[in-house]
């Protein structure tokens, strides 16, 4: 029987580009932070059907470029594709439909960094996923969401949206030892996993997450670094209790086998 090892080793070459965003995100429109180039968006009026996908989608006629409150400059291209809706469809029924004037632009951004589609432009996943999601509520702010709908928002892309590997952050396996698995999981210094959440948990459980996530929103309006380390408890806890119920489970079909 193959044994299997899971040892870490520390990554300290992170490129300044993919370091978290700092807990300041903007929250207005400024001169030369916080600010849309271009916008509003441009769109084709040729709309385009993908497979499995609710809206239809347009590809943008000019680029769109957005500077955060690091001076960061994000950029959708020209052929950008997008919907229009970062919003993940599990949590649709809850915020209501994203496709609004009020959003179209952070979600253009948001969709060229990580939406369906648009994989072969160099902006896809051309940072963390934690750096693209905070970005699109900085730019839901500076587009004029209010920040208890930008914060909500946020929160439904955080739990259900796309999180992707940086290069060098994916565990990697290896048999040095016949017989003896080795899994290197390097440390980075985002928080959180790196694997979407409905890969992992049950929809119901997100689905409950967020209302009660909503609920912590709507009550404290917490700034975006307490609404962070929040989800990131909320995060926790969710992937305990699903590691708890699959440890019961193995433990009753283990008993039940053995009666036979």
């Amino acid at each position: 029987m193959s044994g299997c090892v899971a040892v870490t080793t520390t990554r300290q070459d992170l490129k300044t580009a993919n370091a978290p965003l700092s807990a300041q995100p903007c929250e207005r429109r400024a001169s030369d932070k916080c600010t849309f180039l271009n916008a509003p968006v441009a769109l084709s009026q040729k709309p385009i059907r993908l497979k499995k996908r609710p809206l239809p989608f347009y590809r943008t006629t000019r680029p769109l470029e957005f500077v955060d409150a690091r001076a960061r400059r994000w950029v959708a291209p020209k052929a950008t594709l997008t919907d229009g809706a970062s919003i993940p469809d599990i949590f649709v029924p809850l915020i209501g439909n994203p496709r609004s004037r009020q959003f179209i632009d952070a979600a253009t951004l948001h969709d060229a960094y990580c939406g369906v589609g648009n994989e072969s432009l160099p902006q896809y996943h051309a940072d963390t996923w934690q750096n693209v999601h905070h970005m699109f509520y900085d730019a839901l702010r500076v587009g004029g969401t209010p920040a208890k709908k930008a914060k909500i928002m946020y929160a439904a892309v955080y739990l259900a949206g796309p999180r992707w590997y940086m290069p060098g952050q994916k565990p990697q396996a290896r048999m040095p030892v016949p017989g003896v698995m080795v899994i290197s999981a390097p440390v980075v210094s985002a928080p959180g996993i790196n694997r979407p959440l409905p890969e992992i948990l049950p929809e119901e459980a997100l689905v409950a997450a967020l209302l009660d996530v909503i609920d912590y929103i709507n009550r404290t309006n917490p700034p975006l670094a307490r609404l962070d380390a929040h989800l990131l408890k909320t995060e926790r806890r969710l992937l305990a209790e699903a590691a708890n119920a699959a440890a019961r489970d193995d433990g009753q079909e283990s008993t039940t086998n053995n009666q036979y």
